[in-house]
């Protein structure tokens, strides 16, 4: 067997090479996240409240609800939980709490039915709250310790009005849950600290009452039955006017979902991303990455079916080596994201998660395409 190194081999062999070196740097998990920046303020800290819509998972509630009651937090705080009045299980944990101080319990009427019960839900929470910082999250999610509030609360500064922090799913949820909480939040994550953010995948938003109530809220939103987090996010990011807390010490842990729930999240977006703004650019980016990644890959598997037909041997050794150099560096980029976010997912998922986004994306675009639109508002038109 004669190995021969022919124009058209050096010319594909550089090619191949190439896109397996550059395309693994063209994805959110080796783009790393800004570090949280201290405040120069000597302003003391703000007092907040803690905004809890419970959607009758009262078992979630007991879990996590002493977590944020015991917070170790001296500026105070205070703990809102918002849910519906004929929820007598979520009353009943309530009432187990109720003479903690810092707890208040309101209810959404039952005569709301023709507006998003979540986003009343919200608005009513916004009026109980004693402070102007709020942070709104979900009963399933819980901080690391009591000390989520003081770390959390250094990114409140006097100059800003919004404040999204991360949150992914516990060890215990399906690693492609968690892997693709990760790769989304950094993409939002980032293009916020870039200035506007554009939305939220995470139960982790803090804001002002004063602004809230002064914008009106939801109120342009209310028929839509979904995207509570999203719209809030879009509708009061403001350029300079936005924080992203990074620490670890401030993120969230979710109770693991049902995959029915999880598939339908990623459903309600497609309907939800139709009403949002200022989305062009992280989208543009997104599609640039999707494509770099399976380009890269489906070019590796043409130049090694067409040295195979060829017998051109040199070039079936670069597009071998290619398909290494480029899955050893994505796994090594993934590797080091997923271990800062504190995401346990053995090294070698990590490719095969990576390329099974554009199925989900694919799959999830079909659902959305055969579901009655009507599903996603409160009230029937």
């Amino acid at each position: 067997m004669t190995i021969t190194l022919d124009l058209t081999s050096l010319v594909l062999s550089s090619i191949v090479i190439f896109f397996a070196l550059l395309t693994p740097l063209m994805s959110p998990l080796f783009r790393r996240l800004k570090h949280d920046e201290q405040p120069a303020s000597t302003n003391p800290l703000p007092p907040v409240t803690i905004l809890l819509v419970s959607n009758g998972d009262h078992q979630a509630l007991d879990e996590h609800l002493p977590i944020y009651l015991t917070q170790t937090y001296e500026p105070g705080y205070d703990v809102v939980v918002v849910s519906e009045k004929a929820d007598l299980e979520t009353e009943n944990v309530l009432k187990r709490y109720s003479q903690d101080p810092k707890l208040y319990h309101t209810f959404v009427p039952d005569t709301s039915r023709y507006m998003s019960k979540n986003k009343l839900a919200i608005t009513l929470g916004v009026k109980a709250a004693k402070n102007d910082w709020i942070v709104l999250t979900d009963p399933r999610c819980k901080p690391a310790d009591s000390h989520w509030i003081s770390s959390l609360a250094r990114s409140l500064g006097s100059d800003k009005n919004l404040v999204l922090g991360y949150s992914n799913y516990s060890d215990e949820a399906k690693a492609h849950h968690r892997f693709e909480q990760l790769h989304t939040s950094l993409y939002l994550l980032r293009h916020a600290q870039g200035g506007k953010a554009f939305r939220t995948n995470c139960h982790h938003v803090s804001f002002r009452k004063s602004e809230f109530m002064n914008r009106n809220g939801f109120l342009e939103y209310l028929k839509y039955s979904i995207g509570e987090y999203d719209f809030l996010v879009n509708k009061f990011s403001e350029e300079g006017k936005t924080a992203v807390a990074t620490e670890e010490s401030t993120w969230l842990w979710e109770n693991p979902i049902m995959e029915k729930t999880w598939q339908n999240r990623r459903v309600y977006f497609h309907e939800v991303g139709k009403h949002l703004e200022g989305g062009g650019s992280i989208q543009v980016v997104h599609a640039i990455d999707t494509i770099a990644l399976h380009l890269t890959y489906l070019l590796i598997l043409a130049t090694c079916i067409y040295a195979g037909v060829t017998m051109r041997w040199i070039l079936l050794g670069a597009s071998i080596a290619a398909f290494l150099v480029t899955t050893i560096l994505r796994t090594l980029n993934g590797k080091k994201a997923l271990q800062l976010f504190k995401v346990k997912i053995p090294a070698w998922k990590i490719v095969p998660l990576e390329l099974g986004l554009l199925r989900h994306s694919l799959f999830t675009r079909m659902r959305y395409e055969y579901t009655d639109k009507n599903d996603f508002i409160s009230h029937k038109i």
